[in-house]
């Protein structure tokens, strides 16, 4: 449903939308049972998303908020987007400006929030103590015309409908193993004042658990293609497969503290905010320790805008001081040594083979 009208949501009806399900309180909860239901779960693995509302606590939600607009004032967010088109107001965790007072400010506890712990490691089956913070900042995005002498068109800020590992890992994920990561969006605004609704596809049957050649998602950021597209016309990035995930996507209906935990080979975009508004989203990233090659607050994300030939040209001892699966390591199996070796087709990948049937 791609959209660039004044008012991209006029006309829809309710099914139009993916809509929040609201999690219970802790209190409502019988011992032992989960925060997620089997059903929600099911959806992040096979779908590659779930949107939750009462993630966390409705107060610590309007806090976040307001610190939210300290960081990023509206006026001032405003102003600047519509003088420098190449504004874009992001800050990243931790926010130290409040000096004594920033131990207790919201947005540094929302990623460590218990409930938010206890989802994530409910939806990655592993315990609390085994996951780490990988990525947490702040965006305020602002709805600006891309055509100042058209100002009725809000229409910067639109995304091509992707996926998120080219920039969160310098590795492909693993789907038969699983997901290894949990990435979230939480908003802080209203999505019928501040538009800007993020779309989301659901992923074919058996896309995200299951691997074969043939399937093979590159990710978004390939230099030198078209939006990461392969090569074949029958494969995932097909343009036949990419205009049905347009015409299957659909905007989160959102409100202040709405949230949706998503894999990193989520299919999603982004969508411009209404004209002179102002949509203030959290973002964090959640990953198993032992996948140390996913790390966006640092190399990964601006490492994944070099050609291949980079990477391909380092030796074994290079790519490994950058976080990239060394030989032996548990994450080389037979899909992940042919799904890299397919995301970098002149990487020798006969050290991480070798490795591997050393390993077994």
């Amino acid at each position: 449903m791609r959209n660039l009208s004044a008012e991209p949501y006029k006309g829809l009806t309710q099914d139009d939308w993916w809509w929040p399900e609201a999690l219970p309180d802790d209190d409502a909860l019988a011992p032992g049972q989960t925060l997620l239901t089997q059903a929600q779960r099911e959806r992040f693995l096979n779908d590659g998303f779930v949107v939750l509302d009462n993630l966390w606590p409705e107060a610590l939600i309007t806090q976040a908020t307001e610190e939210a607009k300290e960081v990023f004032p509206e006026d001032t967010v405003i102003a600047r987007s519509l003088a420098d088109p190449r504004y874009f107001s992001f800050s990243a965790m931790p926010w130290a400006h409040g000096g004594e007072a920033s131990a207790n400010l919201a947005i540094n506890h929302m990623a460590l929030h218990p409930r938010a712990i206890r989802a994530v490691s409910e939806l990655l089956q592993t315990d609390a103590q085994d996951l780490r913070l990988y990525q947490d900042h702040l965006i305020a995005k602002c709805g600006r015309p891309a055509d100042p002498d058209n100002p009725l068109k809000p229409v910067s800020g639109d995304q091509d409908i992707h996926v998120d590992y080219g920039n969160n890992t310098l590795m492909v994920p693993p789907r038969t193993d699983g997901p290894e990561v949990v990435a979230c969006i939480c908003f802080y605004s209203d999505v019928r004042a501040s538009g800007g609704a993020t779309h989301f596809a659901k992923a074919a049957p058996g896309e995200l658990t299951q691997y074969s050649p043939e399937t093979f998602n590159p990710p978004n950021f390939v230099f030198g293609t078209h939006n990461g597209s392969a090569a074949s016309e029958t494969g995932t990035r097909s343009s036949e497969r990419t205009e049905a995930r347009y015409r299957e996507e659909k905007p989160l209906h959102y409100r202040p503290g709405s949230c949706v935990l998503y894999r990193i080979d989520a299919w999603h975009r982004g969508t411009p905010a209404a004209l002179n508004q102002v949509r203030y989203t959290h973002h964090h990233g959640w990953k198993k320790k032992s996948a140390e090659w996913v790390n966006w607050q640092g190399f990964c994300q601006k490492m994944s805008q070099l050609p291949n030939a980079y990477l391909e040209n380092l030796s074994v001892a290079q790519r490994t001081l950058l976080s990239f699966a060394a030989p032996g390591d548990a994450y080389w199996t037979e899909e992940t040594l042919d799904s890299v070796g397919r995301r970098y087709p002149g990487m020798d990948m006969s050290p991480y083979r070798a490795g591997m049937q050393a390993r077994d």
